[in-house]
């Protein structure tokens, strides 16, 4: 029974996907940092819808956040993108990440024209994993509580104590999983009400994990591959 479960969770699978979109966006990100004009010249701006359409895409590469927002986001696109290349397999990954990634840039557009980073396209990894846990798909045992620090961490960006709530959620989470509660669809409501919220508040992110749940529905199950 262990091993059909490894199966259908991808458990057994090298996540390659993550680890090479990590590297690449872990270089560029450090690259951005250390040379302001790397960043300038990828980050999203206005003229982005005027020409220089390469920002759209570039803007995932390099971060706008420093040091700890970096840090951040490349935390959570191995924690989270480990658990849905095993969920979804490196396909229906690719279209998660750069599908709901570049949703959220085009949202961008509207509410924040100039920024950059790949937490949007990590909001479409999100939604993957919103979707299966609402439909009560085998998942990974730390999914539901990754993705509410994720929320927490996202919506602590407009409302401080945001992170703490998130921080005893997933705590709250993990310590229901220890004694065997099936609490995956209560984690995934929560994460959709933040993607909500989000959106409400006419934030990107919320935008993005929006897009990630769409697609997280077109895919319709865990991969078996």
């Amino acid at each position: 029974m262990r091993q059909a479960l490894a199966r259908r969770t991808g458990a057994a699978r090298f996540p390659a996907v993550t680890a090479v979109v990590f590297t690449v966006t872990a270089v560029t990100s450090v690259l951005g940092l250390a040379v302001p004009a790397v960043l300038e010249a990828l980050q999203r701006t206005p003229e982005g819808l005027h020409g220089q359409w390469w920002r759209t895409f570039t803007a995932l590469f390099v971060q706008d956040g420093g040091v700890l927002g970096t840090v951040s986001n490349l935390a959570f696109l191995a924690l989270l993108g480990v658990l849905a290349e095993r969920l979804v397999g490196p396909r229906w990954w690719l279209v998660a990440y750069f599908g709901a990634g570049l949703a959220g840039e085009l949202a961008g557009y509207a509410w924040q024209p100039r920024g950059a980073g790949n937490s949007v396209a990590i909001c479409g990894l999100a939604g993957a994993l919103i979707v299966a846990l609402l439909a009560e798909a085998p998942v990974p045992r730390l999914a539901p509580v990754v993705l509410l620090y994720w929320c927490g961490a996202l919506l602590a960006t407009r409302w401080p104590p945001a992170l703490l709530v998130g921080l005893g959620a997933g705590f709250a989470t993990q310590l229901a999983l220890l004694r065997g509660l099936r609490v995956g669809r209560l984690a995934g409501a929560a994460a959709a009400v933040a993607a909500l919220v989000l959106v409400a508040a006419r934030d990107l992110h919320g935008a993005a994990m929006a897009a990630g749940i769409a697609i997280g529905a077109v895919v319709g199950r865990p991969s078996a591959t």
